[in-house]
């Protein structure tokens, strides 16, 4: 979906300066990641992230991989980004100081943030204009991952959708530059297609703010006065996955 969503900025005729991917791979890596999760939220919830994970992926893998065929055209976008010849810069944090001298060597006014990594402020202090972000939920009300099921889950389908903002030192708090709510069939879709969905929405939603930016027009910002105190929500367990299917039904 990071592919994309620079696919989308380019064919949308924004000047793109500069593709910073972040990964973290190998056994350290993901030991860290785990370490880090069950600290957070105790081993039994964790562990029970990780089965649900599986299960979802069992229940959905095959419609999830057909219904991203049908959405997007993977071949297309690398094509789109390969003949843009943009520079790009691999890193395992946003925060690493051979990726901030990079990020400044391309001079940018704006960055767009697609990633589930935490971009700090120095990161974000790069930009002179604005950092843009979108995020798959509605924000303040869902924040963090997998929001759409968890709207779902609680009953809330008109939350739905997805949210283009600024970045600040929350997660999913800074102010809102457009939100929509996605309609859709709970028959034809899994949670997984409507956030990709909201993806690309927000895509197309962030090169058409660009745009308005580099022509000198204002874009109306609505700030988040009160951010909920239970609107931040972590990776499902095989608990919540039951009770979701059990909704579905």
């Amino acid at each position: 979906m990071h592919r994309h969503t620079c696919a989308t900025l380019i064919r949308a005729g924004v000047r793109v300066v500069g593709i910073v991917t972040c990964e973290r791979r190998g056994l350290m890596a993901n030991s860290r990641f785990l370490l880090g999760r069950i600290r957070r939220y105790g081993l039994t919830t964790t562990f029970g992230q990780v089965l649900g994970r599986i299960i979802d992926r069992a229940v959905n893998g095959r419609f999830d991989r057909a219904r991203l065929a049908d959405l997007i055209d993977q071949a297309k976008d690398r094509e789109t980004i390969a003949a843009a010849t943009v520079p790009r810069h691999q890193t395992a944090s946003y925060s690493a100081a051979p990726t901030l001298s990079w990020i400044a060597g391309q001079d940018p006014d704006i960055l767009v943030v697609h990633t589930k990594f935490i971009v700090g402020r120095r990161a974000r202090a790069l930009a002179k204009v604005a950092v843009l972000g979108g995020h798959p939920g509605v924000t303040p009300w869902y924040r963090g991952g997998f929001s759409v099921f968890w709207a779902l889950l609680r009953g809330e389908p008109e939350r739905v959708g997805w949210t283009v903002f600024l970045l600040d030192d929350g997660i999913d708090t800074g102010p809102v530059v457009r939100q929509n709510r996605l309609h859709f069939d709970p028959g034809v879709e899994s949670h997984n297609s409507l956030g990709w969905r909201g993806m690309m929405e927000e895509a197309a939603a962030q090169a058409h703010f660009i745009l308005q930016l580099d022509r000198g027009e204002a874009i109306p910002l609505l700030p988040i006065p009160v951010v909920p105190l239970d609107s931040y929500f972590g990776p499902p367990t095989l608990l919540d996955f039951l009770r979701f299917r059990r909704a579905q039904r």
